[in-house]
């Protein structure tokens, strides 16, 4: 975890666009969905397997759905703390209504 949060600051140090936050944002989102890939395959109860792999693709698309928003809007991400850029790349794009429980 300490070596992904290092990573995370390394690459904030060089982030500066808005293009290069969406990107970051399509990577978490990527690599949390495999994450989920990789602990539904652990399972043996093919329900859950499902509901894993359906939660993972549910992650990807939010990630890919935030990263285009990102890219279609005014943000000046030169504008951006690196705190902010953390922030907007590490905030969960989760499930619809997901913040609602």
């Amino acid at each position: 975890m300490r070596l992904a949060a290092s990573m995370l600051l390394l690459l904030l140090a060089g982030c500066s666009g808005k293009d290069e936050i969406a990107d970051q944002v399509e990577e978490r989102a990527e690599q949390r969905a495999e994450a989920m890939e990789e602990a539904g395959e652990a399972m043996e109860n093919a329900l859950q397997q499902n509901i894993v792999e359906q939660q993972a693709r549910t992650r990807r698309e939010a990630g890919q759905e935030r990263a285009e928003a990102i890219r279609q809007s005014d943000l000046d991400a030169d504008q951006l703390s690196p705190d902010q850029k953390k922030a907007l790349i590490e905030a969960d794009g989760g499930t619809v209504g997901a913040k609602a429980r």
